[in-house]
């Protein structure tokens, strides 16, 4: 993984599940959503978004699959569980009764807890009276919470080059999400006993409150990252991702781009993506308003810190350009701007130099694209725009071309 727009041969995503009717107008604030999803449609639209990738020859993998074969081996399957159902999540009690139940359920079954949560009023079918459970229930009657952001796949984990970042994630609500990812990583058999680096997640230190999330980790080039902090990446964990790569010499330069900590700026890629060599889609109020920094190895595990002139300043300087990048601001008047970046018209997934998918809603923002030279494949999604999350939050690459510079 080299860049951003190198031609995308593998992607994982996980298409909307039973998680995503869980969602209420009473917890969609604690599972992070701003909106209720008919989840039927959502399905409709996300098989159709896979389509058009595998349309261009890239092999779409779905996040349950993977989870099912990594849990295969019984071992790794009473770990999980006993890692996930804890006294401090569910009680001494229900936590004792679920573990010994879903250690003998089928996987699928398995997972579908995992993922979708318990209820409290499902409890008595798991071995738990009543009575008992009415007690342990949080206040939206979830005694194992479900996990909607899945749905955003791109969040959980990071491949950088030949190695992987396992995020550690901000919020209480995708803390599960760090351990299915792991059991993936480390058991299942695309990636047990192969020898690739882990550029965060492996360190004692890397952990919550120094959490990063894949939506702020761009890979520009082959020696150049760029790494956004707001609401859900932390200053600290970009400091150690970059002593990582450092050290490890797979990286010379890492932009880090301070974000304003709000929920229409959620990660770096909702107000920038890459779509061409040298070509951007960006949200306008960012390239004056947001402070950026070049972080540079200065031996002995130090980092050098220069401060830039902004987004295309540090870019030139990093990714050594003569000519300025490109950059294609998103459509419309002052209002339909922000319409538009709130429908995630700057988060667009390169399936090749130069040929991007984004929501169908976003017609100026796509105008805009097409006039640059960039073939936009267009999503019509009235759904999945309901999560806050385009195209490529909703995917995972593993594997693309190298790109030539």
């Amino acid at each position: 993984m080299s860049s951003e727009i190198g031609r995308l041969r593998r992607v994982v995503v996980h298409r909307p599940g039973i998680e995503l009717a869980r969602i209420t107008p009473q917890n969609k604030e604690r599972l992070l959503f701003d909106d209720l999803l008919w989840v039927e449609r959502a399905q409709q639209e996300h098989d159709r978004f896979a389509a058009m990738m595998r349309e261009r020859e890239v092999e779409v993998l779905y996040f349950d699959d993977l989870l099912a074969d990594s849990l295969a081996d019984e071992g790794v399957r009473h770990a999980l569980i006993d890692a996930v159902i804890t006294p401090a999540a569910c009680g001494v009690r229900v936590s004792r009764a679920l573990r010994a139940e879903l250690r003998e359920r089928p996987v699928g079954q398995l997972i579908d807890v995992l993922l979708g949560g318990l209820l409290e009023q499902e409890l008595p079918d798991w071995g738990v009276d009543h009575l008992f459970a009415d007690l342990v229930g949080d206040r939206f009657h979830y005694v194992l919470r479900p996990l909607p952001n899945l749905l955003f796949m791109r969040d959980n984990a990071s491949w950088i080059h030949d190695g992987v970042a396992l995020n550690v994630l901000a919020t209480p609500a995708r803390d599960p999400e760090s351990h299915y990812v792991r059991a993936i990583y480390d058991h299942h058999p695309g990636f047990a006993g192969r020898d690739f680096p882990v550029w965060y997640g492996n360190d004692p230190d890397h952990r919550f409150p120094a959490s990063i999330e894949g939506g702020d980790i761009l890979v520009l080039d082959d020696r150049t990252v760029m790494v956004g902090m707001g609401e859900r990446t932390a200053p600290a964990a970009v400091e150690m991702l970059a002593h990582g790569l450092f050290e490890a010499g797979r990286v010379e330069t890492v932009i880090a781009a301070h974000l304003r900590q709000e929920r229409a700026v959620m990660h770096l890629d909702t107000v920038f993506t890459m779509v061409d060599v040298d070509t951007f889609n960006v949200f306008p109020g960012i390239l004056d308003e947001m402070d950026v920094h070049l972080l540079h190895p200065a031996g002995n595990r130090r980092v050098r810190v220069t401060e830039t002139g902004g987004v295309v300043a540090a870019l030139r300087e990093a990714l050594g350009r003569d000519e300025e990048p490109t950059m294609v601001p998103t459509g419309g008047d002052a209002l339909g701007r922000l319409r538009e970046q709130w429908d995630d018209g700057n988060n667009t997934l390169a399936l090749e130099p130069g040929v991007v998918v984004a929501y169908a809603r976003n017609q100026e923002t796509n105008r805009r694209l097409r006039d640059a030279g960039i073939e936009v494949l267009e999503l019509d999604a009235s759904e999945l725009c309901r999560g806050r999350g385009g195209s490529r939050c909703m995917t995972l690459p593993l594997l693309r071309d190298p790109v030539t510079w």
